[in-house]
């Protein structure tokens, strides 16, 4: 055990690795290979989809004398179906860069598009070769339609390119700027009109058809009469008053004034000896408490 983790072995003086015996391998040999499926292939016994990552523990080996362009090799791969266990094999397809599956399955969509192709390629041979004469004749008449079509988007884009390669900067700064000039106008023209719209609905007191209004002469006379009658009574009130603060005599005036400076006096010296007394017991309790 102890020597399976060094790094070097002991070699005797008398070693001769010529004496080691050399095991021959076949030539096709296969080896067991952990893969993903490159592609979705459907069994051919049991019909089930095979979708590509799938994980299979594949048997690799190479295709002997298939070489692509002398150089690149083949490989071929076995799997089994996971539903049949039925042996579906595939090979490298170097040409296209891809998979080819042999046997065992086959690829839905390659081959959905080679039968299309194939049906396309025989309508096209039977058209050219007349066996249809009306089928030839519709075959051509669509040809030419298309070819039409492409000609005049080719004219078009041809048309395009050459007025924006005659168009310069200066003319195109131009044509901007009177585009802007034409949008100010016709903005400007909009909001005139709207002017307009707005004083024709107006009606002014020198149109026919404005309509006077009948004033109530009645309530307004009896307001401005109540406004009176309250002035009047106010300046009434205000010189009684007046009359009455002339009327008292100026030592009583001062009596109240003592009275109410004292009165105001005692209240702050009240207020004075309570902030005092708290402060004291504030004191007394923290000094309590601060006492071991």
């Amino acid at each position: 055990m102890g020597e399976r983790k060094v790094l070097n072995k002991y070699y005797p003086q008398d070693f001769d690795p010529s004496k080691i015996p050399r095991r021959r391998q076949p030539k096709n040999r296969q080896m067991t290979v952990r893969m993903m499926l490159p592609m979705r292939v459907r069994c051919a016994a049991c019909g089930e989809h095979l979708a590509p990552g799938t994980k299979f523990n594949s048997r690799k080996e190479d295709v002997p004398d298939e070489r692509y362009l002398g150089a690149i090799p083949v490989y071929r791969f076995y799997i089994r179906c996971p539903r049949c266990a039925a042996e579906i094999t595939f090979k490298t397809d170097p040409k296209n860069s891809g998979y080819a599956v042999e046997s065992g399955g086959y690829e839905p969509r390659r081959g959905a598009a080679e039968e299309d192709d194939g049906a396309e390629a025989g309508a096209k041979w039977r058209r050219d070769n007349g066996e249809d004469a009306m089928t030839a004749l519709e075959g051509r008449a669509r040809d030419a339609v298309r070819e039409m079509a492409v000609d005049a988007v080719q004219e078009e884009m041809r048309s395009l390119r050459s007025r924006h390669a005659l168009v310069t900067q200066e003319q195109l700064l131009k044509s901007l700027s009177n585009r802007c000039v034409a949008d100010d106008r016709k903005a400007l023209q909009e909001q005139e009109e709207e002017d307009e719209k707005l004083i024709s609905s107006t009606k002014f007191r020198c149109s026919k058809d404005f309509v006077s209004r009948i004033e109530e002469e009645e309530e307004e006379e009896d307001f401005f009469e109540a406004c009176m009658a309250r002035s009047t009574a106010m300046e009434a009130s205000s010189q009684a008053h007046k009359k009455q603060r002339q009327a008292t005599p100026v030592f009583r005036r001062k009596d109240a004034r003592a009275r109410l400076w004292k009165t105001r006096a005692r209240r702050i010296q009240t207020r004075l000896r309570m902030l005092f007394s708290w402060s004291a017991a504030a004191t007394t309790t923290t000094r309590r408490a601060n006492d071991p």
